[in-house]
């Protein structure tokens, strides 16, 4: 029997152990954190259960790669995952636009809005549907299909250089209309001016066609069954334990002081390439651009939202004073005290985050470590208290008197996510997805040291179903051999 070894527990690293585990594999998973996931945790804060990483996933009945997987487990009879009313709102200076489920309301709503880009919805609709489907074939094409590329692919070929923001500008007139089709850039990147458009019409699709759901109780619900699996046959899933060491058939590890040593066949990484790489006491320089992280203000309120202010969005995007993407690139420069938001109201759906008579919410931005890494503990502790004050100072303009309902606030940053999930600059996104580094081939195998492989956010993107599918690809490439 190969033994495998996990470093990171991640959910591509949950993904890829799971399905090694249950087909024979053993299975050893080393995570740093007290818990297994990554960015798909919760934490307990008195009545509330805080949402760590999830706001939407795409994907969950739609992504053939993301059902194939889902059923080899049995996710689906043992997670429940629950889909809101709605893709988003947003509010903007241009007015307040709600997004629906489905392509053909999607369409709808938007030429009802702007008739007069009819044309340019319904060709963009049909564009990013195509991209999806040829980048769906080409996760799991043979060699015939790389030798007929420019003949098969050649939607692909067309925009594989361009950012979001370039093809929107050609497909469209109005910037209100572009403003609503990117709300969601958080999701992907914090600008449409360096987001592969490739990248912005997979994700955009997938919401379109499959909308987006949430995970009841919270996403540790999925990471911790992905852990049963690999304990159920037969593996071992390691918390605390810091990987000090890689070497060809070993792995080196400290749990609480003591010192342990594994012997295993491969080794999967769910951490950076450079992280790994030290590991291997082998040289290396991250020549690729990594994307910044995300800050989250958790806000437990002693009353559901729901009952108070009445039937609303589930995701919010409020940008009052945006009235184009431009201005979505100068709210991530601003000092995070002055940035405009979403807001993820956990009432509307069946969350199951709070206790029946409350709700939990969260509010979220793109983040850079930076910004408070140089802040010394006091000012650090200062500058979040502000903006707990400053986030529900915007969100009392759309929810009058919101504050009087708050039972809990905290503000995770950028160096929070750093110190939890340990990923350079504390990134949620893995490497920028922007033309020049989104479209390529993902490479699970290392092409540095034989029996290592990679998963996770370095592999695809960002995201809940890229690191799903970058374990299922990691998977297969390590049965093949």
């Amino acid at each position: 029997m190969k033994h495998i070894a996990i470093i990171g527990a991640g959910l591509g690293g949950l993904t890829a152990g799971a399905l090694l585990a249950k087909n024979g594999y053993k299975v050893t998973l080393l995570e740093q954190h007290n818990r297994v996931g990554g960015s798909a945790t919760t934490f307990k804060r008195g009545d509330f259960t805080c949402e760590v990483g999830l706001h939407e996933m795409d994907g969950t009945y739609t992504s053939p790669a993301v059902v194939d997987v889902f059923e080899k487990l049995g996710v689906y009879n043992n997670v429940t995952f629950v889909e809101p009313d709605e893709f988003f709102k947003i509010y903007s200076a241009n007015g307040s636009f709600t997004m629906p489920n489905g392509v053909e309301k999607v369409q709808s709503a938007l030429m009802s809005r702007f008739p007069e880009e009819s044309s340019a919805i319904e060709s963009y609709l049909k564009t990013v549907e195509a991209l999806s489907i040829n980048l769906n074939k080409l996760t799991k094409a043979s060699w015939y299909h790389y030798a007929l590329f420019p003949f098969i692919f050649w939607n692909i070929i067309k925009y594989r250089t361009k950012s979001t923001q370039e093809v929107m500008d050609k497909m469209f007139k109005s910037d209100a209309l572009k403003l609503i089709l990117n709300s969601n850039i958080g999701y992907y990147n914090d600008s449409a001016s360096t987001l592969s458009f490739i990248m912005h019409a997979v994700g955009q699709d997938s919401y379109f066609r499959g909308g987006g759901w949430f995970i009841k109780g919270g996403s540790q619900k999925l990471s911790d069954y992905l852990a049963s699996i690999i304990v159920d046959h037969g593996g071992e899933v390691i918390t605390k334990a810091n990987v000090i060491a890689c070497n060809e058939g070993t792995i080196e590890y400290i749990k609480k002081k003591e010192h342990f040593t594994i012997e295993c066949d491969k080794v999967i990484s769910n951490i950076s390439p450079e992280q790994t790489y030290k590991l291997y006491d082998i040289h290396y320089t991250e020549s690729k651009e990594i994307g910044n992280s995300l800050l989250t203000v958790y806000l437990g309120f002693r009353k559901s939202l729901k009952s108070v202010y009445g039937k609303g969005a589930y995701s919010n995007f409020i940008f009052d004073s945006a009235t184009s993407l431009k201005d979505i690139d100068t709210n991530i420069s601003k000092d995070a005290l002055e940035k405009e938001f979403i807001f993820v109201d956990y009432s509307q759906i069946d969350s199951g985050l709070a206790p029946e008579g409350k709700s939990f919410g969260a509010v979220c931005f793109i983040d850079n470590f930076e910004a408070w890494d140089s802040l010394d503990k006091e000012a650090y502790k200062e500058k979040k208290e502000k903006l707990i004050k400053s986030v529900l100072q915007k969100l009392e303009l759309h929810y009058p008197k919101i504050s009087e309902l708050v039972e809990y606030a905290e503000a995770g940053t950028a160096k929070t996510v750093q110190r939890y999930i340990k990923t350079p600059q504390g990134t949620a996104y893995g490497f920028k997805p922007s033309p020049k580094q989104f479209f390529r081939i993902p490479q699970v195998k290392s092409k540095r040291v034989d029996h290592l492989y990679f998963v996770g956010q370095w592999v695809i993107a960002g995201g809940f179903s890229p690191a799903i599918i970058s374990g299922e690809l990691c998977y297969r490439e390590i049965i093949k051999h």
